[in-house]
């Protein structure tokens, strides 16, 4: 073999110390006589070897020089060898714990070292062809040593991650502590694109990858096909690395993993997935790294969450004999916090020995179940609730897991059913408000957001708790399809779980549950029949609550009107559906009509002022104007929400006809100028949200802002032509106890009892958000906030769950 010349350059002898360093490190970890540095990457996709660069011993001698390693006939071999040592040599560094942070800033150090020789190198004019092919090879090795260096980065920091959440994992649940990680800091600092997602018990990809382009992107992606969702996804991922998580994925069947795993793979290197789930069977496909069990909770730290709720603060001293028996019910929860919460929740209200004993000798005890059912433990929960909360929790369970709840709408939907029991609708309202803190107070409900009057506008619902309603509907409720061969005539819910087909036609096996008073398809796509549409609406007359969302209707046939109980009509996100029949307005008991998302929707009904009982309405529409007729009609209106109607220019003065009207929403409605002076008359209004409305100017007419004296939260967000707000806003100064105003870039000042407001500070909440021109008096630390989040809820994102 030919011996090269010694590079005397300057600049070779920084690259032979930096690179004898990196030999001295791992000769000292093998303890051999040869020192090979071996690069790879951990990334998903990854080539496992890529590039070597070695110092060998060669008859004796270390080659002192990179041209004599190039040119000696053992390096070209060696760098197809390397990776497997590097990669095991960082990897048992970072499970040792050993040094991780100082070797990873050793190695990073030499790598800028090794960047300036290249550079250096480059200027050169001059330089043999040798030592160009050696550079050209010695920049490829610096691209795979960045690569290990972000994947041993990737994996200490897992591991850091892995540490720290070791023992508080053991006390948490799944999602709680996946939350946990999706929410750190450190975390969300590593990686580029953050998303989440709920699977639950039905696999449906597109579905999927439209959560996780919703989750990454924050818009909506429902009108997409899967075609253009692909592609979409794939621009997010490509994006630079990302953190996935997969949450309570139930799918054991490997091809439809692998089609998922398949459009996930075009992220960068150092991208994780997390998953979340049940089965270890669906842990054991996805995981690419052991599974972690969650352990159960010791009964010390059990006690504790059991003695919190319980009783008040040191109130179990004197309730000694209550603490033992609630010793024993804690040990038969084996564990579980779900369970331990909902039951301490359902005795703080007893302390009667008998009622306790009663709990702890319950029958349900005895059912034989694994360490991990907690259906018969919860279900102990249910059994004592008040009577009239049991019909309300179990109903909840028609929605799909993962369903994010929307108090108005779930009110709506349990008046719908008669499940409210009080003499008014408007008592009604007041009795479902106070249902929902009552079942939350017990621990059914979760993930609350709670607002500045302590009520919860969304929240949802463990799955366990959802599979307890499931369990206690029992034979009330069917799941159906086209697939279901039998349904039973005692059905009383029917939720249809197949995608529709324009051809499709009502399967006559179903035609046996016409009791059903319950009909619900969520997110299940496709275009629906008006054949299967006039079989619906003939043959089951005594539906209350009709749920057909996110599907092609191009026509409502007349035949609704048969539908003389029904009270709840949710016909959102269709986007085909350009009119609704005349016959729709002989639904007097109509109560909830939510138009959400209709955005064809070009006219409503003639003799829409006949829907009397119409309680709450969410329209998107191409109208120009609201029918001014119609709202002469709707004297029982409480909930008005406007989104995205894209041609209105006018709400019209009837809208003052709307006395009993509590809420009232306007948002995405680029073409509307003015609110109407008839406004002033909205005198039970109490929750007003304007948002993205460019052409909007409240101070014209002034007086519509006049008289809303029960007024209590206000929300202007998104008016570039707003200068002032109107001093007749003043009507609401006693009654106001939220206001935020957001990205009004032209306001100049604000009225003068809002300077009441602001000193108020007991009562009242007043939040300034990105308006850069308005009066330096107004800005203060308590309430002018740079960077304060709103309480914005306008935009109103529907989860797409199966059933």
């Amino acid at each position: 073999m030919a011996k090269a010349s010694t590079v005397k350059a300057p600049w070779g002898k920084v690259v032979l110390e930096t690179l004898e360093w990196l030999v001295r490190k791992v000769g000292d970890a093998g303890g051999g006589g040869q020192g090979i540095l071996w690069e790879g990457s951990l990334g998903v996709g990854s080539v496992d070897v890529v590039r070597t660069i070695a110092l060998q011993s060669h008859g004796g001698r270390v080659i002192k020089t990179m041209a004599e390693v190039l040119l000696s006939g053992f390096v070209m071999s060696i760098l197809r060898k390397a990776a497997l040592f590097a990669i095991e040599y960082g990897m048992n560094e970072i499970k040792s714990d050993r040094n991780v942070p100082k070797e990873l800033g050793k190695l990073q150090s030499s790598l800028q070292s090794i960047r300036a020789v290249l550079q250096e190198a480059e200027r050169k004019q001059s330089i043999s062809s040798a030592l160009k092919e050696w550079l050209h090879n010695l920049k490829d090795a610096v691209y795979d040593i960045d690569d290990i260096l972000d994947n041993v980065s990737t994996e200490a920091l897992k591991r850091q991650v892995d540490k720290g959440l070791a023992t508080q994992a053991k006390w948490m649940g799944k999602t709680a502590l996946a939350k946990m990680v999706y929410l750190d800091q450190q975390v969300r600092e590593r990686f580029s694109n953050m998303m989440w997602t709920c699977i639950t018990n039905k696999f449906n990809l597109k579905r999927i990858v439209q959560d996780i382009i919703e989750s990454a992107t924050g818009e909506s992606c429902k009108h997409l096909n899967m075609e253009h969702l692909q592609s979409k996804l794939r621009g997010i991922l490509q994006n630079g690395n990302y953190f996935l998580v997969l949450d309570d994925l139930w799918t054991d069947n490997v091809n439809e993993w692998e089609e998922l795993r398949h459009l996930l793979s075009s992220g960068a290197r150092g991208s994780v997935i997390m998953v979340t789930t049940r089965k270890y069977t669906v842990a054991s496909m996805v995981g690419t790294s052991e599974p972690y069990k969650m352990g159960a909770l010791p009964f010390e730290e059990c006690m504790k969450i059991f003695t919190r709720i319980a009783f008040r603060h040191g109130e179990e001293k004197n309730y000694p004999q209550l603490l033992k028996i609630g010793e024993c019910i804690v040990k038969k929860c084996t564990g579980v916090p779900l369970a331990i919460k909902s039951l301490a929740s359902l005795l703080f209200r007893m302390r009667e020995e008998a009622k306790w004993l009663r709990v702890k000798e319950d029958d349900l005890w005895e059912i034989e179940q694994g360490d991990d059912d907690i259906l018969p433990k919860l279900k102990l929960s249910y059994n004592a609730l008040p009577p009239a909360l049991k019909p309300c929790l179990s109903y909840l369970s028609i929605f799909p897991k993962g369903y994010e709840y929307y108090r108005r709408c779930i009110i709506m939907v349990w008046m719908a059913q008669g499940l409210l029991h009080s003499k008014s609708l408007s008592e009604q309202t007041d009795v479902g408000n106070q249902y929902i803190a009552e079942l939350m107070g017990s621990s059914f409900f979760q993930d609350a957001m709670i607002t500045f009057d302590g009520s919860m506008p969304h929240f949802k619902m463990h799955d366990i708790v959802h599979d307890l309603g499931r369990y206690v509907l029992d034979r009330e409720l069917a799941v159906i399809s086209c697939e279901v061969s039998e349904v039973s005539e005692t059905v009383r819910h029917l939720i249809w779980d197949d995608k529709f087909s324009a051809e499709q036609e009502f399967p006559k096996h179903i035609m046996t549950a016409r009791k059903a008073r319950t009909f619900a398809s969520s997110y299940n796509h496709g275009t629906v029949s008006k054949q299967f549409l006039e079989v619906l609406f003939s043959e089951f007359l005594l539906l209350r609550v009709l749920i057909i969302a996110e599907v092609s209707i191009e026509e409502l046939p007349d035949s609704i009107g048969n539908l003389k109980h029904l009270r709840y009509l949710d016909l959102t996100w269709n986007r085909t559906l350009k009119f609704l029949p005349n016959s729709l307005c002989k639904l007097i008991n109509l109560q909830t009509l939510d138009l959400y998302r209709s955005d064809h929707l070009v006219k409503l009904p003639r003799d829409v002022k006949k829907l009397i009982s119409l309680k709450y309405l969410s329209l998107t529409c191409k109208l120009k104007h609201l029918p001014e007729t119609g709202l002469r009609g709707w004297a029982s209106l409480t909930s008005l929400q406007l989104h995205s109607c894209s041609e209105l220019t006018s709400l019209t003065e009837g809208i003052g006809y709307l006395t009993s009207l509590e809420m009232l929403w306007i948002s995405d409605c680029p073409k509307l100028p003015s609110l109407p002076a008839s406004m002033k008359n909205l005198s039970a209004l109490r929750e007003m949200l304007i948002d993205n409305c460019p052409e909007l100017d409240l101070m014209h007419p002034e007086e519509a802002m006049d008289g809303l004296q029960s007024l209590r939260s206000l929300q202007i967000i998104g008016l570039p032509k707003l200068e002032c707000l109107p001093e007749t806003l003043s009507s609401a100064s006693a009654s106001l106890q939220y206001f935020l105003i957001e990205q009004c870039p032209l306001l100049r000042e604000l009225p003068n009892f809002m300077q009441h407001l602001c000193n108020d500070t007991d009562h009242q909440r007043v939040f300034i958000k990105d308006c850069p021109a308005i009066n330096s008096r107004w800005v203060k630390e308590d309430y002018h906030l740079s960077s304060c989040r709103s309480n914005k809820a306008c935009a109103r994102k529907q989860p797409r769950k199966e059933y």
